[in-house]
Order: structure tokens, then C-alpha cells, then sequence
């Protein structure tokens, strides 16, 4: 049995998220799907963590367990054939059999974007914060000093993550 770890990019605004729920598109379902599509049988695919509704991903590491044959560097060209042009499969390859996406990572980057500016720029519509009025920049740098730096948020992550 082959784990296959696959590197992800997303636009999340047609999504309800990374996890399956029923009745709603999710990119987990998207990609099962697509794997189902292309192995005939379904798989279930692990993320490296939840995306909450409308947030985009560049770079997401996910996992699947397969007995495929597909050799490994033809695996992304397969998925997004099948995959929607929101959804990119970037690389792939095979990982040891120990390797969980989510019970592996160990570090996340998250990256918020504003747009302070008098005109709205419908290009970024869904990628930033639009913001006309004046920054206080000083009061921002202040701020953000306690977001700086490495944190441990063992203590408030989902069980088992």
C-alpha cells in the first residue's frame, strides 16, 4: 500500500471549507472525488487541517492510501485533469507509511492582506481586506508584536491533531 502525499493550492470561495460535510462542497470532496475518478474505487484523503468556508490555501499537504500504479510524477497531471480550475494539485509523492498530513505538521503560515486604499480593486475582491480609511500603522507594528515569534497552541487544537 502506497501513502501518497499530495501539495495542494486552493481558492476556497466556492467552498465550505476543507472538511467533508454532507450536502455542501468541500475541497476534501472535490479531491476524493477526482481520486475516486481516476482509481475507480474511493479513498479517503487526510489535510494537514481545517480551512474554515471561502479561505484559500498555497500551499496545503494532504495524504491518501492507495494500491495504485500510477508512477508518482503523473499523479498531479491526473488529478487536475479531473480536478476544477479553483483546485491545483502542485507535487505528489510517496511518503512513509508513518506520515499523517495533519498528525505531521508542524507548522502553519497564515497570511492576511489589506488593501488600504480610496479605490476598491475588484481583482482582489476576495484576497484582501479592503480598508480606505488611514492606517495607524504604529498602533499595527504594537499590535503585532504579540503575534510574532513561534507559539505552541497544543492546548487549543482539535483532539488528536
Amino acid at each position: 500500500m502506497r501513502n501518497i502525499a499530495l501539495r495542494l493550492r486552493y481558492d476556497g470561495s466556492a467552498y465550505h471549507g476543507w472538511q467533508r460535510q454532507a450536502g455542501l462542497p468541500t475541497v476534501q470532496q472535490t479531491v476524493e472525488d477526482a481520486i475516486a475518478k481516476i482509481l475507480g474505487t474511493s479513498v479517503h484523503v487526510t489535510g494537514c487541517g481545517r480551512t474554515d468556508a471561502g479561505v484559500h490555501a498555497l500551499r496545503y499537504c494532504a495524504n491518501f492510501r492507495s494500491d495504485c500504479t500510477i508512477p508518482i510524477e503523473k499523479v498531479p497531471l491526473a488529478l487536475n485533469a479531473r480536478l476544477p480550475g479553483d483546485i491545483a494539485v502542485t507535487d505528489a509523492c510517496e511518503v512513509d507509511e508513518s506520515f499523517n498530513a495533519i498528525g505531521s505538521c508542524i507548522q502553519k503560515e497564515y497570511i492576511y492582506k489589506i488593501l488600504n486604499s480610496r479605490i476598491p480593486d475588484p481583482f482582489l475582491d476576495k484576497r484582501v481586506c479592503f480598508y480606505p480609511s488611514r492606517l495607524d500603522i504604529a498602533q499595527m507594528r504594537a499590535a503585532a508584536k504579540a503575534f510574532e515569534g513561534t507559539h505552541d497552541f497544543a492546548a487549543v487544537r482539535s483532539v488528536g491533531t
